[in-house]
């Protein structure tokens, strides 16, 4: 079940909504660190599978990544005195009902898997 879901970029169905994967990318990308490890660790064949050092030294990496990728703000000198900023991503927040119709002629944009 879990590798199947981990196959079909499905891991929203595995992971506690509580812990804000929706909502969060910094979250998200964690859990899919995370759900990449354990891929590795629920193959078959042993040669497959990380030994449990490399486990270990992945999930200090990962434990050591949070906090660390916060996005970049870009200021865009607002008028009038208003601060204004914009975010810059590497991949775009999840849809939703608001967002669902939105559209972008950017052309630079790449789409990345969830």
């Amino acid at each position: 079940m879990a590798v199947g879901k981990i196959q079909s970029n499905a891991l929203h169905e595995l992971v506690d909504p509580s812990l804000g994967f929706e909502k969060d990318l910094e979250v998200r990308r964690k859990m899919m660190s995370v759900a990449e490890l354990a891929f590795r660790c629920l193959q078959h064949e042993r040669e497959m599978r990380p030994t449990m050092d490399e486990v270990l030294k992945i999930l200090r990496g990962i434990k050591e990544q949070i906090g660390q990728s916060s996005p970049d703000v870009v200021d865009i000198g607002g008028y009038g005195g208003d601060d204004a900023g914009l975010l810059r991503l590497s991949v775009p927040p999840p849809i939703t009902p608001e967002t669902d119709t939105w559209t972008s002629s950017s052309e630079d944009m790449e789409a990345v898997p969830f």
